[in-house]
């Protein structure tokens, strides 16, 4: 079986790392093949040439002209099912790829792994409604639909008429295995090291360190984060943020940070390799994750694997995974004082912070695991192409 994946990010986030994971495990299986389309931007070369490194073909297409429409629809022709993979749920990469899949006569599937209502994005009113009308044809276009959280599916067939039989929730899921709890000593360690690279200084246990994972993206509402710092900082003067990751906002955040004089207390520490990021989330105090909208956010499900304690807010899919606050804090997105609270709120329990992560950790362990979800997408694909023949 020939599975092609049409993947229109123009940035790695955690959709694209599931993508990898999947096409990995797929590629690896005896009689089935993986192969990639995506765009040519620059910030998508090194997960490219990761792809390529365990053998699956990759072809780079924009999309913009007629002659990549022609070469996509004969890179479609020659698949057994297409898989579509959208990160956001308006642009005209996917359209363009769902139409030409649709026109290939191929099975296909789409994943969606930002379900979100178009009117609340920040869009003029008639791009709204064009978005709003074209999504509505996804529906149509593809034969099954993947939400990667029940609020998902729910939105996908009452807001936009997918028919409830064609929509499945799978959610995304880590290894929890890469994610091992630290001995005294080694946190100790790995703490005074996290301080040395990210301040020049050395991070003891009075250090409260609140570690961040997320795109520097607008989505992501690193600017409430930074917001919510100072008034945490007059009662903990010892916090320290760490926000791992890079993004188009890095310039953005770099000046908020600057201008409110938090240089010595918020640090940008850009992407780290996920051994690195295994660690650095294990030795930390807290996870903080502000997003202003999410779908199953993989940064989140790492944190808890990591029996980090997560505050996040209560957008998408999180309340799925922090069901209730045994497991975490929610807290309303766009609200930089209900952060703090919330930050401050555990970091003055150091008992409940322990209960938590445990908990947090066995939760993912338990409902969030990779390969299940892995599995139950290739057998989705099994039942499509076995409709077809």
């Amino acid at each position: 079986m020939r599975v092609v994946y049409v993947s229109h990010s123009k940035e790695v986030g955690g959709a694209e790392l599931h993508l990898e994971g999947l096409m990995a495990r797929v590629h690896a299986t005896a009689g089935r093949e993986a192969t990639l389309v995506c765009r040519t931007d620059r910030a998508l070369d090194e997960w490219v040439r990761r792809i390529e490194a365990r053998a699956i073909g990759v072809r780079r297409l924009d999309l913009r002209t007629p002659a990549d429409w022609t070469h996509l629809s004969r890179h479609l022709r020659g698949a057994d099912l297409v898989h579509l993979m959208l990160a956001y749920p308006v642009g005209k990469y996917q359209f363009v790829a769902a139409q030409t899949s649709r026109l290939s006569g191929r099975p296909t599937i789409a994943t969606h792994h930002l379900a979100l209502d178009i009117d609340a994005i920040g869009l003029p009113g008639w791009k709204r409604r064009l978005w709003s009308t074209l999504f509505r044809r996804y529906g149509r276009l593809a034969q099954r639909h993947i939400a990667v959280s029940v609020s998902g599916r729910d939105l996908l067939i009452t807001k936009y008429a997918f028919p409830a039989g064609t929509v499945d929730v799978i959610y995304t899921g880590v290894e929890a295995g890469r994610f091992q709890p630290l001995s005294s000593e080694e946190r100790a360690q790995l703490r005074r090291a996290l301080g040395q690279v990210s301040a020049g200084e050395s991070w003891g246990d009075d250090t409260s360190i609140i570690t961040t994972v997320a795109r520097l993206s607008v989505q992501k509402g690193l600017s409430d984060l930074v917001q919510a710092a100072p008034a945490l900082l007059r009662r903990r003067p010892q916090a320290r943020f760490v926000i791992v990751g890079d993004g188009d906002q890095r310039a953005t955040l770099a000046a908020q940070i600057a201008a409110a004089g938090l240089t010595r207390q918020v640090f940008l520490a850009g992407a780290l390799p996920p051994e690195t990021l295994a660690r650095w989330l294990a030795a930390s105090d807290l996870f903080v994750l502000p997003s202003h909208f999410e779908g199953i956010p993989i940064s989140l499900l790492e944190a808890m694997a990591a029996g980090c304690p997560p505050i996040a807010t209560s957008v998408g899919g999180v309340p799925e995974v922090i069901s209730d606050d045994t497991l975490g804090l929610l807290v309303a997105p766009h609200q930089p004082d209900q952060l703090a609270a919330a930050i401050l709120s555990l970091l003055d329990r150091p008992d409940d912070r322990a209960r938590i992560g445990a908990a947090a950790r066995a939760r993912v362990t338990r409902d969030f695991d990779r390969e299940a979800g892995y599995v139950r997408t290739i057998t989705l694909y099994d039942e499509l192409v076995a409709r077809r023949a």
